[in-house]
């Protein structure tokens, strides 16, 4: 993410502006998870990355050995990595990115092995628990997530929405390019592919949620603006993930399963339009109960 196409500060008057000002205070102790071919921060926000500029953000290596480079598909410039959840009255809107936004909450993430994190934050509405789970199959290397979203309050709440988001600037490092290519493959997936790298991210889900991928120019962080499919084409832009959760009553949570797929090149990411199946990736040992559906439960 550059200056030149919209500031630090401007970003996040126009955050601040729908969720509101929340002083943060000092930074406490995020997680990194890594195999040989990812490495990545789980930040204190509940984001992927490591508190806001902080390496490590998200850093592949296609050869599995560990040997990730300099090319870091998030801190460079500006993070940007998060979740925002809106609904129709506006209440519980809220969001969290790796570039200072902490609508959730501030505290550090659990560490569950060298490949997986857990994260838990609230804010005035819901609640949330974000699960990372790193695996591989063939060229494509998967970040899993698992979100647990809980309406924590006494009202049933209608026209729930949750977006996942990231802009990817993986020749930041070694060139000083922040535009990537990027394309939306179907509602499952979108991509942002490094112009001299080739170095490729995609979000994808298969879950049952209602769901749809897009690229956005002006980095949206509302779901709505996926969900409507936004498709800008290449440049400095934001691939994202949104869900229409629709009604959630009070005490109830939902299972979203999505994630983030690394490659060589698109078509290696991307599985050539394809990721891998949910029953493929729990056989990989993703251990997310959750993957490939969603539901809805009455909490404890």
């Amino acid at each position: 993410m550059s200056y030149s196409v919209r500031s630090k500060n401007a970003l996040y008057l126009a955050v601040l502006g729908i969720f509101g000002f929340q002083a943060l205070p000092a930074f406490a102790t995020p997680v990194v998870i890594q195999n040989g071919y990812v490495k990545a921060g789980v930040s204190d926000y509940g984001t992927l990355g490591s508190d806001s500029s902080t390496s490590p953000g998200i850093l592949y290596d296609s050869t599995g050995s560990g040997s990730y480079g300099i090319n870091d598909f998030l801190t460079p410039g500006d993070p940007f990595e998060g979740f925002y959840v809106t609904t129709a009255s506006g209440l519980g809107n809220g969001g969290a990115n790796n570039d200072g936004v902490s609508g959730f909450g501030f505290k550090s993430p659990i560490s569950l092995s060298p490949t997986s994190a857990s994260w838990s934050g609230a804010n005035s509405v819901f609640n949330i628990t974000n699960t990372y789970t790193l695996s591989t199959f063939g060229g494509q290397s998967v970040i899993a997530i698992n979100t647990v979203l809980t309406n924590a309050s006494t009202s049933a709440l209608t026209g729930v929405e949750f977006l996942r988001t990231l802009d990817p600037d993986p020749d930041v490092n070694a060139w000083g390019v922040y535009n990537t290519n990027n394309v939306v493959l179907s509602n499952n997936q979108s991509c942002g592919t490094g112009t001299h790298s080739g170095q490729t991210i995609c979000i994808y889900s298969y879950d049952a949620t209602t769901h749809n991928a897009g690229v956005s120019s002006s980095w949206s962080t509302d779901p709505a603006v996926y969900l409507a499919g936004v498709n800008s084409g290449n440049g400095d832009y934001a691939i994202g993930m949104g869900f229409n959760i629709g009604n959630l009553g009070a005490g109830q949570s939902i299972n979203l399963s999505y994630g983030y797929a690394l490659g060589a090149t698109e078509a290696a990411a991307s599985g050539g339009g394809t990721v891998p199946e949910p029953a493929t990736l729990a056989l990989l040992g993703l251990g997310l109960a959750g993957l490939g559906f969603s539901s809805r439960k009455r909490a404890d």
